[in-house]
């Protein structure tokens, strides 16, 4: 053993020193020795990914291990949580003759999915219907109401206000609404006569128009518009048979199909001599 092999009075491990007196230094105990080099890390080559079948690859750690996606999970208004179901709206683009179709298909969304926190919280339910947002026409419109948001937010306004959605699609309406799409369903609305002794399409169509056209089923002139478009035989039929005439839209419609459904018995009984509600002559041209 050779001295400069021996640990320095003065060391870097915290150990003191033998002196000539000590036991131990006879035996050459007080002697130490620096420990070896520390080992190389031991180097795990990388293996090939591992594919697994179902499992749909999201994350990889290091270069063998993957993890699964989790299912998108909500909390309901109880606090538990589940997956968003049904089928969601379509993406909105911006194109003004798809945007009340679209609040439609998100509150058929929302109907699902009427517990779950995405809709029960306002600010998460408006957070949601922008995320269904994108294309050139709306991608500004959306960021805009994105940075609104987070303002309410920043200005503390509770997540549980009502007024952030009513705010947010009433904006929306006003942005998106086609409004040349009121006056053409005016306009065919004016032009809409049954066909043949079909009252069930002329009643559905005639509803429809009524409500893209911004009218109420109330409105002054509505029954009038109706009585217009019906077959001429069949609008004589109720004047004729129901005491007192009926006054309401819904009065008419309920006589119209009553007095429908008897020409349609006369007629397969072969008794309908008369047509009294089917199409005249010139209808049929």
């Amino acid at each position: 053993m050779h001295r400069s092999d021996q640990i320095d009075n003065q060391n870097k491990f915290g150990l003191g020193h033998w002196s000539d007196t000590d036991s131990q230094y006879q035996d050459a105990r007080h002697m130490m020795f620096a420990p070896p080099d520390t080992p190389a890390p031991l180097e795990i080559s990388a293996s090939s990914p591992v594919e697994m079948s179902g499992i749909q690859p999201t994350e990889t750690i290091g270069a063998t291990m993957r993890t699964q996606t989790p299912p998108q999970t909500t909390q309901t208004s109880n606090g538990r949580s589940r997956a968003l179901s049904g089928v969601p709206p379509p993406i909105f683009n911006g194109d003004r003759n798809q945007s009340e179709l679209f609040l439609d298909k998100f509150m058929s969304y929302e109907i699902v999915n009427g517990d779950a926190r995405q809709f029960t919280v306002p600010f998460l339910k408006v957070a949601l219907a922008l995320s269904y947002m994108n294309g050139p026409k709306v991608n500004s419109w959306a960021r805009h109401k994105r940075q609104w948001l987070k303002s309410q937010q920043a200005a503390r306004v509770s997540m549980m206000d009502r007024s952030l959605w009513d705010d947010f699609e009433a904006n929306f309406r006003v942005a998106y609404t086609d409004h040349n799409a009121k006056l053409t369903a005016y306009q065919r609305l004016n032009d809409l006569r049954m066909v043949g002794s079909d009252i069930n399409s002329y009643i559905a169509e005639f509803d429809r128009l009524v409500e893209e056209a911004g009218y109420s089923k109330h409105d002054m002139g509505i029954v009038q518009k109706f009585k217009e478009g019906l077959q001429p035989s069949l609008v004589r039929e109720i004047l004729t048979h129901v005491v007192p005439a009926p006054i309401s839209l819904a009065l008419w419609r309920q006589k119209a199909r009553e007095c429908q459904t008897v020409y349609k018995e006369l007629k397969n009984a072969g008794l309908n001599k008369y047509n009294p509600a089917g199409p005249t002559a010139t209808q049929n041209k």
